[in-house]
């Protein structure tokens, strides 16, 4: 019998090798997003410059800084066929440069720069089975966001995955406003424990049993699971036990600014 993928959400994170030349200096998480008939990678600031967004400093024990990633990412091999409708996937390398001719090759956020801790680059791979973290094929519905519903951030801590090289599905629970700016910037909070390696990792929150799409009326309601893209995750708040498990999520709101605003980066 063929493996089945229980949920295609699985299919969206992907593994990044952080990168100086041929040296793996840690590992990260980005995703595909769409917008405007084109596909951007999406990951954190601190996963393309090396360093922590708000101190500057260089994140890597050694004063390492990446200059490239190396994508895995999903290749589907044959054509699926009826009845079972299946077909084989491998895993194929892809490597991306964050620079030509010392120019970073990614977009910044064109108000707060790397204050908001994510970028998009430029992206495509012919062939792949890569799916946009906002894809339609996911069934994602427009639920409104608030403190306490589930959501879940899907990545690869410690450089774990949940199999193959799919991501580890961490649980999660908004912890903050998700309609307030924390510190006058985009993000807000949710509860969660995770790790090294789940920075750049999309976060989708879920809703149970009876919903109501944003601007629907009750003829749409929903009654089952609903999913909706929250956006990025970008690590926990500060060092202290106290915040270990609070989480930071950068707004879509964020992601998108950042494509239109098409500000290039800086290392």
């Amino acid at each position: 019998m063929p493996t089945t993928i229980q949920e295609k959400l699985s299919w969206v994170p992907l593994k990044i090798d952080l990168m100086f030349d041929d040296e793996v200096l840690g590992v990260g998480t980005a995703f595909a997003y769409l917008f405007d008939g084109e596909t951007y990678l999406i990951t954190n600031w601190h996963n393309v410059s090396g360093r922590h967004p708000e101190t500057l400093k260089v994140i890597h024990t050694q004063a390492a800084i990446p200059n490239r990633f190396n994508i895995h990412y999903p290749i589907e091999v044959g054509t699926a066929e009826p009845p079972l409708e299946t077909y084989s996937v491998c895993w194929g390398e892809h490597i991306l440069d964050l620079y030509e001719e010392e120019v970073p090759q990614w977009y910044e956020h064109p108000k707060y720069g790397h204050a908001v801790d994510a970028v998009a680059i430029p992206f495509g791979i012919e062939e792949s089975r890569v799916i946009a973290a906002n894809s339609e094929n996911l069934g994602l519905v427009d639920i409104s966001l608030r403190p306490s519903l589930d959501a879940y951030v899907l990545g690869f801590p410690r450089g774990l995955s949940g199999g193959a090289k799919f991501p580890v599905w961490k649980r999660a629970s908004i912890a903050s406003e998700p309609e307030i700016d924390l510190n006058q910037l985009p993000k807000f909070y949710v509860d969660t424990a995770t790790r090294e390696g789940m920075s750049g990792s999309p976060v989708y929150a879920q809703s149970n049993g009876f919903s109501v799409p944003q601007g629907k009326g009750l003829k749409d309601s929903i009654l089952g699971t609903s999913r909706k893209f929250a956006g990025i995750y970008s690590g926990r708040v500060g060092d202290d036990p106290f915040f270990a498990q609070l989480g930071i999520v950068w707004k879509e709101k964020a992601i998108i600014e950042i494509i239109k605003g098409k500000i290039v980066g800086t290392a």
